[in-house]
């Protein structure tokens, strides 16, 4: 008979192949380092759960044909704990995709002990099961906005992702001939001015002592710890297929803390910020500096996740960014007073707290 349970190391290589064939190459030889990848940041992780584990499901020759990823994270609500699921890397081998198995794994994934389950990379696939079984698309957290500071990279940037790399010789005339127009037309310009303001790295210890003020207007927040963060922030920077990160913390001239960031800047290529923590009164610089330092890298575009602190920075006209929305984050609780925040924007979940910043579909783990 068929079985769910929980994963155990011996199971990793098995879900290594079935996770390459299904979503990376197709093939059933998964690279080296893919198995490690996945006991590290599932099995390893400093605050991994036994009680909230990632589940294997096994058919009745005890093949691994589906499963679904547990990366545990802390929270707190009004100063009490929470236990939140970010669940990932669902999938299931095509050959029993008809016997409903990425819902029966999710199933008992929500029955599980957490006050909370999340994903930030939600497929439609996945959200249709979400939402049949009671998970609730986040609005909010599914609006990323768009800034510009490459005409011509990320034109090329658009084509490669059109499947239209065959024309890049073609158009990078054009492109380039639009960015030096736009760099001599201030309407058209996405030149910024870095503000006057003091950064230094962000480091786990300094984000621990500035939490607290930063986020005093979010019920709802992580509860990092100094250990964690030291992990993540290891992790998050072994993933080099998405540029360098950086961390920065962001003072006012006079040494005031108004926010940080952290974010991947890669160079002619679209990056991802995965976290900005500020005030709303002090949003507006510490965005400023994070687009003076995309600049600087020569970016093509950035990209992050909406939050109604930034809303007002974000629509002022110089900072010109766009939004766009999808249905990818997507949240789960039997707990009103827990959901109630994270719809309405009163939380802090970041991509940092979720699997937006992980490199299992990237890294070549060669």
């Amino acid at each position: 008979m068929s079985v769910i349970r929980p994963l155990e190391r011996n199971d990793l290589p098995q879900v290594a192949s079935l996770y390459e064939s299904v979503s990376r190459s197709g093939s059933g030889l998964a690279p080296q380092g893919l198995a490690g990848y996945f006991e590290r940041t599932l099995l390893d992780h400093p605050w991994v759960d036994p009680e909230i584990p990632s589940l294997v499901y096994l058919d009745d020759q005890g093949t691994v044909k589906g499963f679904i990823g547990s990366h545990v994270r802390r929270l707190q609500l009004d100063g009490k704990p929470l236990r939140m699921a970010c669940s990932g890397q669902l999938m299931s081998d095509p050959a029993v995709r008809n016997r409903g198995v990425g819902t029966l794994l999710l199933r008992r994934f929500f029955a599980g002990p957490q006050n909370l389950t999340m994903t930030d990379g939600a497929t439609e696939a996945t959200r249709r099961i979400w939402s049949g079984l009671g998970g609730s698309v986040g609005h909010l957290g599914s609006i990323t906005w768009v800034r510009l500071f490459d005409w011509s990279a990320a034109g090329e940037r658009a084509l490669e992702r059109l499947g239209m790399s065959a024309w890049r010789p073609v158009a990078r005339p054009a492109l380039r001939a639009l960015q030096a127009v736009a760099n001599r037309v201030p309407l058209l310009s996405m030149r910024v001015t870095e503000p006057p303001t003091r950064v230094e790295d962000l480091t786990p210890k300094l984000l621990l002592e500035h939490l607290p003020s930063i986020s005093q207007h979010r019920p709802l927040r992580p509860a990092y710890d100094e250990r964690f963060l030291a992990w993540l922030f290891s992790e998050m920077a072994a993933v080099q297929s998405r540029g360098e990160l950086v961390k920065r913390l962001v003072r006012g001239r006079e040494g005031r803390v108004l926010g940080w960031y952290v974010a991947y800047l890669q160079r002619r290529g679209l990056s991802q910020v995965m976290q900005i923590a500020a005030r709303e009164r002090d949003a507006a610089v510490v965005l400023d500096h994070l687009f003076g330092e995309a600049q600087r890298a020569g970016v093509a575009a950035l990209a992050g996740q909406f939050e109604p602190s930034l809303f007002e920075a974000l629509a002022q006209r110089r900072r010109r960014c766009f939004l766009h929305l999808s249905a990818n984050f997507l949240v789960h609780s039997r707990d009103p007073e827990i959901l109630n925040p994270v719809l309405v924007g009163r939380a802090m979940l970041t991509r940092m707290d979720g699997e937006r910043w992980m490199g299992h579909h990237l890294e070549p783990f060669d």
